[in-house]
């Protein structure tokens, strides 16, 4: 699972991030267009991903909010049916770069797992070349910053900097200049690696799930993610005059446009940022691929890769998320399975997140529990032009 990707991929038609594994999973698979989240935020889309419920039945409609209902959650599920179950970092919420700094559990859910590890990695403190674009004279004061920060890495303090946002909603970029161990989804491919290779040794069933933290603020990747980038190309949207007119107040009050007052040049460098950290979290997500051919597990395992929600790029003057438009809640779907019939396909059937549980349960042969409100749409996989199980889907914000 990543965190905060849009559809910024070349395999759903992007014209300037490149992703080629994630591609080559979707060749293997089906890829999902018009999948939706039910909550444009972290913590609560995680937490409805995981029950197969709304936020309004599980509770979670916020960061940092825990599933305390007593319906097993999907890994719990697999894990009753003596599925080996395990975590590496975040997947349920985890503040970024908060906890990825510190090495929190955040708001996890113990029960859903046999084993679960966390990274620790330096996040906006990553030596290399650093940047806050939303800071006029980022350099000698964003320098400071830093130095500021890591003396509250045991505090559990949060720093605010001029421009009034803490760094989980910073644009930071950091083209940083250590080993791939020493960042965040670098980390924790190489975990999810070795329990693959642990996995195969057992020989038993498992349900391993793997997060990935980038796009996330801050955007830190290596250099050589970088390099296929230049400012001076990236494409800002055009943001049409009068175009949140139309828009019900309420609405608008969603808007983050007043918060993020970026600079020409600094969306532009905050676009480059955005795709060498999607660039980097691909390179990862290939490695995983790799390894799954390389111990002969890839005929036997489904494999789901997903965001918690997607993302503005400056679209209708927005940045980040939180609002009910498009680039905001509906992320990336691609599902892989051996058994199904037709590979290589998109589906334009409306989907939600919380319909990944009962899919999931449906092809591993598991009942899917009475609480969860999801509806596999298993069928799509092997017919991706059959009728979709919704005609609306539910996404709420506040």
């Amino acid at each position: 699972m990543a965190d905060d990707l849009n559809t910024a991929l070349s395999g759903y038609g992007h014209p300037q991030c490149e992703t080629p594994n994630l591609d080559r999973l979707a060749e293997r698979g089906t890829a999902f267009t018009r999948a939706y989240c039910q909550y444009p935020l972290c913590g609560p889309s995680r937490a409805s991903i995981m029950s197969g419920q709304y936020p309004l039945s599980n509770g979670v409609t916020k960061n940092g909010g825990l599933l305390t209902g007593e319906a097993p959650t999907l890994p719990q599920l697999f894990r009753q049916a003596g599925y080996w179950t395990g975590r590496v970092s975040k997947i349920y919420h985890m503040g970024v770069p908060g906890n990825i700094y510190t090495g929190d559990n955040g708001a996890d859910h113990p029960a859903s797992w046999t084993e679960r590890y966390n990274v620790s990695v330096m996040e906006s403190l990553t030596p290399g070349k650093a940047e806050d674009v939303m800071l006029v004279d980022s350099t000698p004061v964003y320098e400071e910053y830093r130095k500021k920060w890591a003396a509250l890495k045991n505090k559990g303090g949060k720093l605010f900097i001029d421009h009034g946002n803490h760094q989980g909603s910073d644009f930071v970029i950091v083209e940083a200049e250590v080993d791939d161990a020493e960042l965040a989804d670098g980390a924790a491919a190489n975990k999810a690696i070795e329990l693959l290779q642990q996995r195969a040794v057992a020989n038993t069933p498992f349900f391993l799930a793997v997060g990935f933290v980038r796009p996330h603020v801050p955007l830190v990747a290596p250099r050589r993610s970088f390099e296929a980038y230049q400012v001076d190309d990236m494409r800002v949207p055009d943001v049409p005059e009068g175009d949140l007119d139309d828009m019900p107040e309420a609405a608008k009050k969603q808007t983050n446009a007043k918060k993020y007052k970026l600079t020409p040049e600094a969306q532009r460098k905050s676009l480059r940022g955005y795709y060498a950290a999607i660039s980097y979290m691909d390179e990862q997500v290939g490695r995983l691929l790799d390894t799954l051919d390389e111990l002969d597990l890839r005929e036997n395992t489904i494999v789901v890769f997903l965001s918690d929600h997607g993302y503005h790029l400056g679209e209708h003057t927005m940045w980040q998320k939180m609002s009910l438009f498009e680039e905001s809640i509906r992320p990336p779907l691609i599902i892989s399975s051996p058994k199904q019939k037709q590979a290589n396909r998109k589906s334009a059937s409306m989907v939600e997140l919380i319909d990944i549980y009962p899919t999931l349960a449906e092809l591993a042969g598991l009942e899917t529990p009475e609480a969860v409100q999801g509806r596999s749409f298993a069928r799509l996989l092997d017919v991706p032009g059959a009728d979709s199980a919704r005609e609306d889907a539910f996404i709420q914000v506040g």
